[in-house]
């Protein structure tokens, strides 16, 4: 036998060693990860990175970048011909995150850019939210989070630019008002219970001085920022393709992507004129969407309606074989704390790491003090067919059971490293996938709430990345949302707004649309639970990666 022999310039390492060099990368880069990212760390369950927040200064995202260039080169010397499938994937999986994460500190520099990138770790709910330890340990670790909000709030003036796009602005404006309202009402109402003593007396004392912190900040956002803003928010078009190419390893022209928008748009909008013709024959679908709005619980049953309706969907996944839920255990449904009743309803589910086995749907009911009519308009949002949709996309068989799967999946690297149109675009795939496998077929209100949660989604696609490549203004965004997706003028607006800073919300369609393929295309080969099985089996990586592990090759994901 010929010994074998490395080419000049090429790895020396030895190919039975490819799959111990990976893994042990593996480690060293969800361990960094961590340590830059320990808010991360700790949403996902790995408490021991409690009370630390991320580094932003100049020196450390330059630090990072510096490591996150050695391990890509490092990475890339393992030869591929050495690794199993699973382990090909997990390289894979790695290396995108490693580059993504890569373009975002040295292309699109979020942390200069927008004020938004200080906010998620500056959240601290997830220490009084959810019972993982005992409450004092909790305040304790809270307390030393709450001592580093000045440092992070002072980096951050240093790190934003002077000239910040406006919609960013004005949101980062109402999203740190509405952090300010929550230390200084709700915070401390939840800490409270700790009781009387030195721990008490400690996160007291940090919190005020995050408060000061807070109102310094939002005044800067205010006298500084606002004035000087731009209408400039778009990233470009070469970003916005690396954005999908490295995020969810969509690589095709934004012509063809914008084609298939339409496409999925027309589809669903000769889909809802057909359902609402059969619920109120001669009204226009914005009219038949509206008397739908009013059928809706009162106030007083709505958690326990949204619980109903979640048995019920429940059953009807079990009974139709459409999916494996590996848990008997069910979230759990109840008011949304006031410290996040910013919206409608939501599923807050726990880490794949965490200790603690509460998961929370949350609804959100109207506020005591409202007027009937505010509480009316407010209700319009739960009617009964849309309470099932919202159900269906948070719970049972959507975000909820994604998670329960995530709970088993045996490597850790799959557990961390998701793409967002994987998570979004299944939940968003089981809304359609539920009316496909007969929910509601002879109910047309629940077809109405289905395609008008369908048409929002197919908007979001199409502003995204007209607004982001080809110049389309946040009116004309805000427009097509009105006359395309049925909204009212200023939930339009905020859609459109958020288009502005999450240029990735076109992937809740875009993941929908990659997974229908993969379905159709393995029609006859698997049954629709072992597809669906098998798809959540793998994680959250980028489709198209699914693709090439189900199907066994690389083919076209859309």
């Amino acid at each position: 036998m010929v010994p074998f022999r490395i080419p000049p310039g090429e790895s020396a390492m030895a190919p039975q060693g490819a799959p111990e060099e990976l893994a042990r990368l593996a480690d060293e880069f969800l361990t960094a990860l961590f340590e830059t990212h320990p808010t991360l760390a700790a949403s996902l369950g790995l408490h021991e990175y409690d009370g630390r927040v991320p580094d932003f200064r100049e020196a450390a995202r330059a630090d990072r970048s510096a490591a996150l260039r050695g391990f890509v080169s490092r990475l890339t010397q393992i030869p591929a011909a050495a690794l199993s499938d699973e382990d090909a994937h997990d390289h894979t999986v790695l290396r995108l995150a490693a580059e993504y994460e890569l373009w975002e500190l040295e292309s699109l520099r979020e942390a200069e850019r927008n004020p938004l990138a200080y906010s998620g770790p500056l959240d601290v709910s997830g220490y009084v939210k959810r019972s993982y330890g005992p409450l004092a340990r909790r305040v304790e670790a809270l307390t030393e989070h709450l001592r580093q909000f000045p440092d992070v709030l002072a980096t951050a003036r240093t790190v934003l630019r002077r000239r910040i796009a406006r919609p960013f602005v004005e949101t980062a404006t109402e999203v740190y008002e509405g952090i300010l309202r929550f230390h200084e009402q709700d915070l401390p109402a939840a800490a409270r219970e700790v009781g009387p003593g030195p721990t008490w007396a400690a996160f007291e004392r940090a919190n005020a001085d995050a408060v000061a912190a807070l109102r310094r900040f939002l005044q800067y956002l205010i006298d500084d920022l606002a004035p000087q803003a731009t209408s400039e928010f778009a990233i470009g078009e070469q970003h916005y393709r690396t954005m999908l190419r490295l995020g969810e390893m969509v690589d095709v022209s934004l012509e063809h992507l914008l084609a298939i928008g339409h496409e999925d748009l027309a589809r669903n909008a000769a889909r809802i004129r057909d359902a609402a013709a059969r619920l109120h024959p001669g009204v226009p679908v914005s009219e038949a969407i509206r008397r739908q709005s009013r059928d809706h619980p009162p106030a007083d049953r709505l958690v326990a309606e949204a619980a109903r309706v979640l048995e019920e969907l429940r059953a009807y996944v079990q009974a139709h074989q459409l999916v494996s839920i590996p848990s008997e255990v069910r979230p759990r449904v109840e008011e949304t704390p006031p410290f996040a009743r910013w919206a409608f309803a939501m599923m807050d589910t726990a880490g794949p790491f965490e200790v603690a086995p509460e998961s929370f749907y949350y609804v959100t009911p109207p506020e005591p003090g409202w007027t009937p009519e505010e509480t009316e308009a407010w209700l319009t949002k739960f009617d009964y067919a849309t309470l099932r949709d919202v159900g269906i996309h948070e719970v049972y068989p959507g975000h909820y059971v994604h998670f329960l799967h995530m709970k088993h999946v045996p490597r850790r690297v799959r557990q961390v490293l998701t793409s967002y149109a994987f998570v979004e675009g299944w939940a968003h795939y089981c809304e359609e996938m539920m009316v496909d496998a007969g929910y509601g077929r002879d109910d047309p209100r629940v077809q109405v709430a289905q395609l008008a949660e369908a048409l929002l989604r197919d908007v979001r696609f199409l502003v995204s990345i007209q607004m982001h490549t080809r110049g389309m203004s946040l009116e004309a965004a805000t427009r097509l949302f009105v006359e395309q997706a049925f909204l009212e003028p200023l939930p339009a607006h905020k859609e459109a707004v958020r288009g502005t800073f999450d240029p990735g919300y076109l992937n809740y369609t875009l993941g929908k649309l990659m997974i229908r393929k993969l379905r159709d295309d393995l029609r006859g080969r698997l049954t629709l639970r072992e597809f669906h099985d098998t798809l959540l089996s793998l994680g959250a990586p980028p489709v198209p990666l699914a693709r090439r592990r189900l199907m066994g090759a690389d083919s076209a994901p859309l």
